[in-house]
């Protein structure tokens, strides 16, 4: 729980991870899936790996740990929570879990706030992937098949190359990450239970949905 202090602005949710474009997404997608009024969102500069360094979590964490109290002391607001970004790099088999829990595990014993984890399988692409409809809105030459549609996509193996190969012209890019997450959001399409199918999307909208204020 997060309390205002006489002074201070309102509470930040701070988001952390190995990828900028990533953050971007996350800063879009939050306060969609926040229980209530959502703080505003920050974003850490640093890319922070987590999965990459899963024997050595402590320092990690320490870093987001400090990185997060020292970017809400700039905003002269208090800590509400953090989201921490990763690619797992693998589909949600037996070993999402264990990576899930883990981090989740340190994440919980080494910050002062709420967290959640944002460990995308494969990546990020396939949290879009939920979205179909927003692909046109960002580009008219681009659409899903309507196989991809029905897929469980937290087993696609390479969504980013299964987006260029498929969804059409101009060629996706990762810069087009945020874009196409604002374009699902502005229009609606963004919800805890998306059309699309992706569990690793499911652990992170639960986790954020039980933050405590």
């Amino acid at each position: 729980m997060t309390s205002r202090r006489p002074g201070r602005k309102s509470p930040i949710i701070v988001v952390a991870g190995e990828s900028r474009n990533d953050c971007a997404v996350l800063k879009k997608l939050i306060p969609v899936l926040y229980p209530g009024a959502c703080p505003n969102v920050e974003e850490i500069n640093d890319e922070i790996r987590l999965v990459a360094a899963i024997n050595q979590l402590s320092p990690r964490v320490e870093t987001i740990r400090k990185r997060a109290l020292a970017k809400a002391k700039d905003c002269r607001a208090d800590l509400a929570g953090v989201v921490v970004h990763a690619d797992l790099d693998g589909v949600a088999d037996e070993s999402y879990d264990r990576v899930r829990e883990r981090v989740t595990a340190q994440l919980r014993r080494g910050l002062p706030c709420n967290s959640a984890l944002a460990l995308a399988a494969v990546e990020m692409e396939a949290w879009l992937m939920q979205f179909p409809d927003a692909f046109p809105k960002v580009k008219p030459g681009w659409a899903m098949r309507a196989e991809d549609c029905g897929k469980d996509l937290a087993y696609l193996p390479k969504p980013k190359k299964h987006l260029k190969k498929h969804l059409g012209k101009p060629l996706y890019l990762e810069s087009h990450s945020p874009l196409i997450m604002e374009a699902a959001v502005r229009h609606g399409h963004v919800s805890a239970r998306p059309s699309g199918n992706n569990r690793s999307f499911r652990d992170f909208a639960d986790e954020l949905a039980g933050w405590k204020k």
